[in-house]
Order: C-alpha cells, then structure tokens, then sequence
C-alpha cells in the first residue's frame, strides 16, 4: 500500500480492493440500509471482474431487467465496463472507481463505527 499526495493509502491490487468491498458481505456503509446507486455501480463493476453475461449480472446483483440496461448503458458509456460479444468486463477506469469507492466506504466506517 502507497500514499496518495494527500496522505491517503492508495491500493495497488484488485484483490486488496475487492476484500475491502467484500467485508462482511455489506455494501451499503450503513448497516440495514438500502443500496444506493453507488453501491449498485460498485457491486456490477466488481461481479465483472471476468466477463459476465447481462442476465448473469442481473440475477447476481438483484436489478430488474430495466434498472440493469439503464446502468449498464451508463457504464459502458462512460468506460467502466467494456462490451465483449454480449458479455462485459470491468476496464481499468472501472478499477480506478472501485479503488476510491473502497476508500471513500473506510472514511464513511471511521464515522459510523
């Protein structure tokens, strides 16, 4: 693990990234809480760390068909997911997103203890 120049460890390994996502199975930073869209963008980006299928993706993460195309259209849109012959997989941008996510989560914990 480095420091950013603001003093913030910056991971530097997807593993590392999606054991802090993973912890104890919560996405949301507050306990019994809905998932937010940031949660929902974080758990697709992490499910297609190998490629997926959209109806795969569907059933894992818990999104009905229209929730799904609408953040997968936005995904792929904007580069985190890439679009391989009907299967999708998460780009280095897509990682870029889970690494802050997983840090800005850990702030979120130091308040929420």
């Amino acid at each position: 693990m480095t420091s950013s120049a603001l003093g913030i460890p910056k991971l530097n390994s997807h593993e590392l990234q999606f054991a802090l996502l993973k912890h104890d199975g919560e996405w949301s930073s507050i306990k019994g809480s809905r998932r937010g869209k940031l949660d929902i963008i974080a758990e697709i980006l992490l499910f297609c760390e190998h490629q997926k299928t959209k109806t795969s993706i569907m059933y894992n993460t818990n999104l009905n068909y229209s929730q799904l195309k609408n953040h997968m259209d936005t995904l792929t849109a904007q580069g985190l997911l890439a679009k391989n012959v009907n299967k999708y997989l998460t780009t280095e941008k897509g990682y870029h997103f889970l690494e802050l996510f997983a840090q800005i989560n850990d702030l979120l914990d130091e308040f929420n203890p």
